[in-house]
């Protein structure tokens, strides 16, 4: 049974409140210290999702720096896991976007809205995305999570992950049934950014996985256009002339996206 977490539930805590014993909390979280984490919340009546002046909370902290002992004592506290930092992050945002997998699978076996969204309307995967990490989003993808959710720039997690020439997180998405073709709010779309990159993996990844050349941005370019402004020659090709033969799914044997631990 959880415990109740000694938070007001209707009153914001702010900086202003915050004290020296919030402060070892967090520095508790901070060296991986659980017991000392469990004893700080019961003795000394500590909100484990109180923010500091910075905008963050232990509960937080333990979600993106991979605290995993120390968040499981959080949520036995009762700590509202829906709360958002002072960035407007959930907990699940921030372990996608550091890598942190097992928190991230944690926070969901809580029955989280694995597509909950930030500030600026990001889901986990939008972030996972970002960080390369293959693990959270395979983590997201067996909770059901939406692959083409677009956020407030109207960016899919397929299209960070081209931008950012996440390939083997672009031939995760794409396998899984991502749209390839869906364009940003300013007409962009996933190949488009690809061949910006001038990343000759993503562009072959996507075009196996069925991305349109001729789409258009917003000012009428194509990816042929955003190929020839990087001047790679083998981008321009097999956009001209279509990807080569598969040769023993070459393009899926890169190496894993590395994670944080």
């Amino acid at each position: 049974m959880k415990r109740l977490c000694p938070c007001f539930s209707l009153l914001a805590l702010t900086s202003q409140d915050w004290t020296k014993s919030d402060e070892r909390l967090l520095q508790a979280v901070e060296q991986n210290e659980p017991d000392k984490v469990s004893a700080l919340i019961v003795k000394k009546g500590l909100c484990p999702t109180k923010l500091d002046g910075e905008g963050k909370s232990a509960f937080h902290l333990s979600a993106s720096r991979g605290r995993l002992d120390c968040l499981e004592v959080i949520i036995a506290h009762g700590a509202d896991v829906n709360i958002t930092d002072g960035a407007g992050f959930s907990a699940l945002h921030l372990a996608a976007k550091h890598g942190q997998s097992e928190c991230l699978k944690r926070l969901l076996q809580e029955r989280l809205s694995v597509d909950c969204t930030d500030s600026i309307g990001r889901t986990p995967l939008h972030h996972a995305a970002v960080s390369g990490c293959l693990s959270c989003s395979e983590t997201l993808w067996d909770f059901k999570a939406s692959l083409d959710v677009q956020d407030g720039d109207g960016e899919t997690p397929l299209i960070l992950a081209a931008q950012m020439s996440r390939v083997e997180l672009c031939v995760f998405l794409l396998g899984r049934g991502a749209n390839a073709n869906i364009q940003d709010n300013q007409g962009r779309s996933a190949l488009m950014l690809a061949c910006e990159s001038d990343s000759i993996e993503t562009v072959e990844a996507l075009l196996r996985g069925g991305a349109n050349t001729q789409l258009e941005d917003a000012l009428g370019h194509n990816a042929i256009d955003y190929s020839i402004t990087t001047g790679n020659q083998l981008i321009i090709e097999m956009l001209q002339n279509g990807v080569p033969p598969d040769q023993g799914d070459a393009t899926f044997s890169t190496p894993q996206e590395s994670c944080s631990s």
